[in-house]
């Protein structure tokens, strides 16, 4: 059978002397492995076609859970993306994290739009790759199902007071904000600001083009990186490669 998709490269590697095997992040299939036969071969016309960060339009064979690779109408390479190692680094890292928590044959379009705009944020540095990380975390793993709650106190169900000098309390283990009564039961809070519980409501709630047009403080950016610090690993158990490198690039900021 021969089908048409649109598809993100989330990772390559090559098989013997000349043939790829690529992962494909689908439109309408999710997550693919695809064999891409001769790719290393430039008169093929695959080099460049499958390689990792390529968005494009895929016409494969498929037979059973056998993919194949017949042709790409590439439509965007994100290649600015290589030219700095800081932003190469976190788009990295936004494949490995894409890679690890997606189901094979499970379409998520929404996670694509979102892998494809963060993407584009980094290429063009819409927001500092710190920022454009802890969104894309937090956006990623409410996509997933994993939506912290931050308009109550999850475990009494107490609605949180509103105003400029409010200060809250994050658990990862709880699920979003507690109380200041019910903090105790929770070894992993971390103490945030108005600001910050307000930048969160705001990433987990607009619209995906609106994500990367706005900056924070340095306070906000410390606050959202001990939230996500124990957010992320308490739902996605893996030491991802790059996050080494990132987070002594973090450091310096």
């Amino acid at each position: 059978m021969l089908i048409r998709t649109k598809a993100l490269v989330v990772k390559e590697y090559i098989v013997g002397e000349s043939d790829k095997y690529i992962t494909l992040f689908t439109k309408e299939y999710g997550k693919i492995q695809v064999l891409a036969p001769k790719a290393k071969k430039v008169d093929r016309g695959f080099a460049s076609a499958t390689q990792l960060f390529v968005y494009g339009e895929f016409i494969l064979t498929s037979f059973k859970d056998t993919y194949r690779l017949v042709n790409v109408d590439i439509i965007e390479m994100f290649h600015n993306i290589r030219n700095r190692l800081e932003s190469l680094s976190y788009a990295s890292y936004i494949m490995e994290f894409l890679q690890y928590v997606t189901e094979p044959m499970l379409a998520q379009p929404e996670l694509l739009r979102l892998t494809l705009k963060t993407l584009k944020a980094l290429t063009y540095e819409e927001a500092s790759y710190s920022l454009i990380r802890r969104i894309y975390e937090l956006r990623a793993l409410a996509e997933l199902g994993f939506m912290p709650q931050l308009a109550s106190c999850t475990e009494c169900g107490e609605v949180l007071k509103e105003g400029e000098t409010s200060k809250y309390y994050f658990s990862a283990e709880a699920g979003g904000l507690v109380c200041e009564s019910c903090k105790s039961y929770y070894k992993d809070t971390v103490m945030i600001s108005y600001s910050t519980r307000y930048t969160l409501q705001y990433i987990l709630s607009s619209s995906i083009n609106k994500l990367y047009h706005f900056r924070v403080t340095h306070e906000i950016q410390q606050e959202l990186n001990q939230v996500c610090n124990y957010y992320v690993p308490f739902y996605v158990d893996k030491i991802f490669k790059t996050v080494e490198f990132i987070d002594r690039i973090e450091a310096m900021i």
